[in-house]
């Protein structure tokens, strides 16, 4: 009986030391656990980069924003129907796919998901955009987690915040710069234009552009030229190659002299001179030795755009 009693208690002590270790396990577990900041970083790119020695001397100031506090017209105007779209050559893990439809023409675009879970190296991960201002993305492996964990840590993360500008998004050059140009004049990019979409089909942007907005002027694409140019104020400037592609573009206000522009997945930077982009993607100021295609991709005239007269 006396045994009987003995082995009860080692029973008991085994259980109360099972759950000990199990709890330390999930502690420790849940320390390992390392949020950090994802695409809305900032980050200095590899100083090899061609690009990143031509854009010396730009000050990174984040994602900068024109918005006057209230708008009076929206770009969902300019179009006949917005719709989703199942795109087979997409990312539907992690972004959702629309094409606005104007006329017979068509725009394409993707939108990165607010909540990402996806496989990255073979580690499982969580992306998770905060739902506080400025709205900056975090990402965590979540390898092992149970689902209710995972939903529990969405949420935390959507009330995470580590700073007051957004340092970087997933737009391109040419949607950021649309951004600025449209939020200066009072005009809704939203919903195709925002912090978390770019276009999908570069074909599709010179009708597109032709569509919002009347284009100004054109130029070669020499800092010599348009150095003495005489620019229109907040306006977009196109970089188109040879191939009547567009290749880049930078918002430029003319009453502070100041071009903001990024880079691919840079974070944005404003400048005080064209120069540093001219040698970046234009084919005369380039300091590469490119071959003849090469130069042709890159850009051999800045076209001028700007909001219509009507819509001002």
């Amino acid at each position: 009986m006396r045994q009987l009693k003995h082995y009860r208690r080692l029973l008991i002590l085994l259980a109360m030391l099972s759950a000990v270790i199990f709890a330390s396990a999930q502690d420790n577990h849940a320390q390992q656990l390392k949020i950090v900041e994802g695409i809305t970083h900032s980050f200095v790119p590899k100083k090899t980069s061609p690009k990143v020695a031509s854009l010396k001397g730009g000050k990174q100031m984040g994602v900068q924003s024109m918005f006057g506090g209230v708008y009076r017209d929206s770009l969902t105007r300019y179009f006949d129907k917005i719709e989703e779209y199942n795109r087979q050559t997409g990312n539907s893990i992690r972004f959702r796919y629309y094409r606005a439809i104007f006329g017979k023409d068509t725009l394409c675009y993707e939108e990165r998901k607010e909540v990402v879970i996806d496989s990255v190296m073979g580690k499982r991960m969580l992306e998770v955009e905060s739902q506080k201002a400025p709205y900056q993305r975090f990402e965590v492996e979540i390898s092992g987690l149970k689902e209710s964990e995972i939903i529990a840590l969405i949420d935390s993360m959507r009330q995470m915040k580590t700073a007051d500008i957004l340092m970087n998004n997933g737009q391109t050059c040419i949607f950021y710069a649309l951004n600025l140009l449209l939020d200066f004049h009072g005009i809704n990019p939203a919903p195709i234009i925002t912090r978390n979409t770019t276009f999908t089909d570069g074909d599709q942007l010179n009708a597109f552009f032709d569509h919002i907005l009347t284009q100004k002027g054109n130029y070669p694409c020499k800092y010599s030229v348009l150095k003495k140019a005489d620019l229109p104020d907040n306006c977009v400037l196109v970089f188109q190659n040879a191939y009547k592609k567009f290749i880049h573009a930078v918002f430029y206000r003319k009453d502070t002299g100041k071009y903001y522009t990024k880079n691919g997945w840079w974070p944005p930077i404003i400048l005080n001179n064209i120069h540093p982009v001219t040698e970046a993607y234009g084919r005369y100021d380039t300091k590469e030795e490119l071959s003849e295609y090469g130069l042709d991709m890159q850009a051999d005239t800045i076209l001028v755009y700007c909001i219509k007269e009507d819509e001002k």
